[in-house]
């Protein structure tokens, strides 16, 4: 887990009866806040009172046994995307594993998978007929990631360039093939 101070100091009331407010110009997702009073009253006395609002957060998490799958049906029937982003996080103790996959009717498809505790991305944005246009691109990152701790993965795709990040450290890479459409399915 990585920790993130975000250190701020707030002038506050003046009496015991009026309340000050003051709202943040940028959300802050937390566990915890620390809150240190740091100048004492007119009165000679310290205190604090203090209320948080937060905006709603929901996180979604999935938990799954090596049964389970969740459909996700996009809006149209077909799909023919030229930019996308996919982010996400996984925590596992396995080392093998279908994360996502995605294909079209054109050949095309997206897989993210675990192989030997290691993150695979194997992507085709299509190949011709007659096998003289292939394009198939496979690529690894990282190493021992079934070991239950939370990791983060970001896959930008514009054309046919690739920014493939794990936990920071991104690869660039651009696709096989002469295509630049990922065309997928709607579900």
């Amino acid at each position: 887990m990585t920790d993130f101070f975000f250190s701020q100091a707030f002038s506050g009331n003046s009496n015991s009866e009026s309340a000050v407010r003051h709202e943040l110009q940028q959300g802050i997702v937390a566990r915890f806040l620390r809150l240190i009073p740091v100048a004492w009253s007119e009165e000679g006395r310290i205190g604090l009172r203090i209320e948080v609002y937060g905006c709603s957060y929901w996180a979604d998490v999935i938990n799954f046994d090596g049964q389970g799958v969740i459909s996700y049906r996009f809006k149209v029937k077909k799909m023919k995307i030229i930019k996308d982003v996919i982010a996400l996080r996984f925590k596992t103790s396995e080392s093998e594993g279908v994360i996502l996959h995605g294909e079209g009717q054109q050949g095309d498809y997206i897989t993210l998978e675990l192989r030997k505790a290691k993150l695979l991305l194997q992507i085709n944005l299509g190949s011709n007929q007659y096998g003289s246009i292939l394009g198939h691109t496979s690529v690894t990152t990282g190493s021992l990631l079934d070991d239950n701790h939370w990791h983060s993965v970001v896959i930008e795709r514009y054309r046919r360039n690739v920014n493939f990040t794990l936990d920071g450290h991104t690869q660039h890479f651009r696709t096989n093939g002469e295509f630049d459409h990922l065309d997928l399915d709607y579900e």
